[in-house]
C-alpha cells in the first residue's frame, strides 16, 4: 500500500490546518485525515491529484498509480465502461489490454447472433472512440494466439504480458477487474493485488455472452460507439413510382429509427438543375458516395434497425440501363454495403409521373425488373420479393419481415 505521510509533511510544513486543506480540495475532513494517515487503500487520483497542486508538492513518477484491465471487449459493453471509469478515478494512469485470439474469437462468432464478426480493428476502435477524452487512458493490443484456452495457459500467458509491459515500459501497481477467480493468479504470477469492481454484477447486470448472443435485446448495455456494429439493415428496392420511398418512412416510424434517403434524387437537385438528362456515367461514383454517407448517418443514429431507401444494386441498374454498362464503383461498393434483409416490391403499382421518372410503360418496368433481379442473383444478395400491389399488404408484410429479422436471436 502507498505511503501518503508525505502530505501531512507538506500541510504542517506549510502551516495548514486539515479543515482548509480539505475545504481548497473539495474533500471531507475526515477522508483527508484517514489519506494522510494511510487509512485509505485506494484513494481517488482526482483527490491526489489535487492535494499535490494545491500543497505545491510535485508528483514524481515512482509516486504514480498505475492500473491495469484486461478483457476480450468481444464486444465493448456498459459493464466493461462502468470498470474502467472506476478504475481511473483511482489510479493516475490506466492500461486497458484487449486479448485477442484468432481461434477463440472466431468460435465466439460462430456461437453467437451476431451478423457478422468483429474484427480485432473494430474492437481497438470501440475503446478508443468510447475513451478518447480521458488521455490517462491508454489502450493495448495483446494477441494470445498459441495459449491453451482459458482457464488454463496462465504461466504461457504472463510471460507474453510481462514482454508486453516491457516493451510499452508499463509498469502497473495493481490489477482491476470483475472476476474473483482471477485474484490468485495476478498475485502469484505478477505480484498485483487486484481491486476486484462490481464481481457479483449487480450494478451493471450484462456480460459479453449475453451480448453475443442477443445484442437487440441488451440494447441498453450496448454502448454508442459500438451500436452501429449491432444494427440491423433494411433495404428496400424496386423500380421507379414502386412506393420505396413511402413505405421505408413508414417503417422508420413505426419502428421508431432512421432511415437513409434515396441520395439520387437529392443529387438530380443539387447538382443536374433537376433534370435527369444531364446525368452522365461520370456522375453515378459521386451519387454512390452521397448514398454511402446517407447510410452511415442512418445507422449511427439508429434504434436497432435502419431502413435503406434504394440500394447501389439499384444505382447500377439505372446506370447499365441509361449508360450501356455497368460502373466499377458501384460494384465497390455493392461489395462492401451488404444489408441484412432486402426486400424487394413488384414494379405493379400506379405509375405516378413526378419529372424524374421515364420508365413507365408496362415493358420498361418489367424490363427494369429483370435487371435488378438479375443484378441481385448475379451478386449473390438473398432477397424477398413482394409482388402484391397493394399499399397495405406491402406495409403489413414488411413489418411481418422486420420482426422476425430483429427478433431471430437466442434468449
Amino acid at each position: 500500500m502507498n505511503s501518503f505521510s508525505y502530505l501531512k509533511k507538506a500541510i504542517k510544513r506549510k502551516n495548514l490546518s486539515l479543515q482548509t486543506v480539505a475545504d481548497a480540495c473539495q474533500m471531507t475532513k475526515g477522508y483527508l485525515s484517514q489519506l494522510v494517515n494511510d487509512k485509505i487503500k485506494n484513494p481517488s487520483a482526482q483527490k491526489l491529484h489535487s492535494l499535490h497542486q494545491y500543497l505545491q508538492v510535485e508528483e514524481s513518477a515512482k509516486d504514480k498509480k498505475i492500473g491495469v484491465i484486461f478483457g476480450k471487449f468481444y464486444p465493448l459493453h456498459t459493464g466493461h465502461i462502468y470498470l474502467i471509469q472506476r478504475a481511473i478515478s483511482q489510479v493516475d494512469e490506466l492500461y486497458v489490454v484487449l486479448c485477442s485470439d484468432t481461434n477463440r474469437d472466431m468460435a465466439l462468432f460462430e456461437q453467437s447472433a451476431m451478423s457478422r464478426q468483429p474484427t480485432i480493428n473494430d474492437r481497438i476502435r470501440w475503446l478508443l472512440q468510447t475513451f478518447k477524452y480521458q488521455k490517462n487512458i491508454h489502450i493495448e493490443l495483446l494477441e494470445e494466439d498459441g495459449i491453451p484456452a482459458y482457464p488454463n495457459g496462465w504461466h504461457q500467458w504472463s510471460e507474453r504480458v510481462k514482454k508486453l509491459f516491457r516493451e510499452k515500459g508499463i509498469k502497473p501497481n495493481c490489477v482491476y477487474s470483475s472476476e474473483p477467480q482471477d485474484v490468485a493468479m495476478y498475485k502469484d504470477l505478477f505480484d498485483l493485488e487486484t481491486v476486484l469492481i462490481d464481481p457479483t454484477r449487480q450494478f451493471m447486470q450484462v456480460s459479453g455472452t449475453q451480448i453475443r448472443r442477443a445484442p437487440l435485446k441488451n440494447w441498453q448495455y450496448i454502448p454508442t460507439e459500438v451500436r452501429p456494429f449491432f444494427v440491423r439493415t433494411v433495404a428496400i428496392l424496386g423500380g421507379e413510382s414502386s412506393g420505396k420511398s413511402t413505405l421505408v418512412n413508414k417503417l422508420a416510424n413505426v419502428f421508431n429509427t432512421t432511415s437513409a434517403w434515396e441520395y439520387g434524387r437529392d443529387y438530380v437537385f443539387s447538382q443536374l438543375g433537376g433534370d435527369e438528362r444531364a446525368l452522365q456515367y461520370a456522375d453515378y461514383d459521386k451519387i454512390a458516395l452521397g448514398h454511402a454517407q446517407y447510410i452511415d448517418f442512418a445507422i449511427k443514429h439508429a434504434n436497432k434497425v435502419s431502413f435503406i431507401d434504394t440500394d447501389f444494386v439499384t444505382t447500377q441498374a439505372f446506370c447499365k440501363k441509361y449508360e450501356g454498362k455497368e460502373h466499377p464503383f458501384l460494384q465497390a461498393m455493392i461489395n462492401n454495403y451488404r444489408f441484412d434483409l432486402v426486400i424487394l416490391l413488384g414494379n405493379n403499382t400506379p405509375w405516378v409521373a413526378d419529372g424524374l421518372r421515364h420508365l413507365g410503360s408496362p415493358k420498361q418496368r418489367k424490363d427494369f425488373q429483370q435487371l435488378l433481379i438479375t443484378l441481385l442473383e448475379k451478386n449473390n444478395i438473398n432477397y424477398i420479393q413482394i409482388d402484391s400491389p397493394d399499399y397495405e399488404e406491402r406495409y403489413l408484410r414488411s413489418i411481418e419481415l422486420v420482426n422476425q429479422l430483429i427478433n431471430d436471436e437466442e434468449y
